[in-house]
């Protein structure tokens, strides 16, 4: 069972479920809570090191545990203090595949991540490739299996097929040869909304009669039953996200290439996008932001967790941890 207690030691959340869930639970509930999160004391009947992460990222700052691993005793003497952790009975570690799984990890963020990947707590979708095969180009004979949730880069020369396969897996090309799998099924049998695509170069539209408000793009992405003051707060939310509320009231051809970057990402973010494919996010951004774009991408691959394929040339992009290497050409 875990017990949390505020600064005035008042138990405000309690959990019987079993393994990791309480603590989930326990994040879930602060999204409403209006007290002080600044300091909370936990008591667990088990604290592993996977328990001492998810509690440290939520504000605990003291716990104890009725059975506590070592492995979670070093992990909080490190980033809290030894005097932070107490139990009443120690053990080396506690008996399940998540205390080996982190043993050796100390990114907190990446931890993080393998976590809600076991619990299951993630937005994105899986996604297959057999023996893909594109019209055109040098695509040929490619097979990848990305887990739901799972991050993916493609890198590879000029003209090495890499957008192809984007647009592919966005269901703008069809495959000479092969299949592509999106939650087992074929693309055209897949719900409205989950894919999120944003190509590298975004053309203007130069009809104003068909031109649409930057708030109407990234409503695009918001289902048409959401109405009223709820949908303008999921644009606005949106758009400041991506740092782009000072674009409301614009037309969204009249923006620079960077702009209209950061309205589409926006736009993906509105519809909650369970499958991302991103060509070259941040190739047309100043520094300033570049950086935004970049902070977007960590903070979605460790919380919301869509699923994301992306295509880039940036050096700090192309090293971030955790994520899978595809080579073309």
């Amino acid at each position: 069972m875990l017990k949390i207690y505020d600064k005035e030691d008042n138990l405000i959340f309690s959990s019987e479920s079993k393994w990791l869930h309480p603590i989930f639970e326990f994040e879930k509930f602060l999204a409403d809570y209006k007290g002080e999160k600044s300091y909370f004391r936990a008591h667990d009947s088990a604290i592993g090191k996977a328990a001492s992460v998810l509690l440290i990222r939520l504000g605990v700052k003291k716990m104890h545990g009725d059975l506590t691993s070592q492995l979670a005793v070093d992990y909080v003497s490190q980033i809290l203090g030894p005097q932070n952790i107490t139990w009443t009975e120690l053990v080396d570690r506690l008996m399940c595949q998540t205390e080996n799984q982190l043993e050796k990890l100390t990114d907190s963020d990446e931890m993080y991540y393998l976590l809600r990947q076991r619990a299951k707590l993630v937005l994105g979708v899986s996604v297959k490739a057999e023996d893909l095969t594109a019209p055109y180009g040098k695509v040929q004979h490619l097979s990848f299996d990305l887990r739901n949730g799972g991050r993916l880069m493609v890198l590879g020369d000029n003209g090495s097929g890499k957008t192809t396969l984007l647009k592919m897996i966005a269901g703008i090309e069809k495959p000479s040869n092969g299949q592509i799998l999106i939650e087992g099924k074929k693309i055209s049998e897949i719900e409205k909304y989950t894919i999120g695509y944003i190509p590298q170069f975004i053309e203007a539209n130069d009809d104003e009669n068909f031109d649409l408000s930057v708030e109407e793009v990234v409503g695009l992405g918001i289902p048409s039953k959401i109405k009223g003051q709820k949908r303008k707060e999921i644009i606005e939310s949106a758009l400041c996200r991506t740092g782009s509320c000072d674009l409301k009231g614009k037309r969204f051809s009249v923006l620079s290439g960077g702009e209209k970057q950061k309205v589409s990402l926006s736009r993906c973010l509105a519809q909650k996008a369970k499958l991302l494919l991103l060509d070259e996010p941040t190739a047309s951004l100043d520094s300033e932001n570049r950086e935004m774009v970049i902070g977007i991408l960590k903070s979605l691959s460790i919380s919301e967790i869509p699923t994301i394929i992306m295509v880039s040339h940036d050096d700090e992009l192309k090293s971030l941890r955790g994520w899978e290497i595809i080579n073309l050409g």
